[in-house]
């Protein structure tokens, strides 16, 4: 439930985003800005919908992965390990 209902908040927030930008960017009368801000909008859904798919995939949708996997879990090193100590 909380996944689904978190989902589906998320959508919310994003299409009242959405909105608001595009009731902004016709306030302007300028058609650069129009083009710019469609633009930038395409980049911004395919951004939303590639993380969406991968939280989606993690979360457990095996049927989207299509071969691929992702670890919530892993975590980056940063520093080396240490030197290895040859056998005596």
């Amino acid at each position: 439930f909380w996944k689904v209902a978190g989902g589906l908040l998320i959508l919310l927030i994003c299409g009242i985003n959405m909105f608001f930008v595009v009731d902004y960017v016709r306030s302007l009368h300028s058609l650069g800005l129009y083009v710019g801000a469609a633009l930038l909008s395409v980049l911004y859904l395919s951004f939303v919908a590639y993380l969406s798919w991968l939280c989606l995939i993690a979360l457990g949708v095996t049927s989207l992965s299509c071969g691929h996997s992702v670890s919530v879990t892993r975590t980056l090193r940063l520093e080396p390990p240490p030197p290895s100590r040859p056998p005596k």
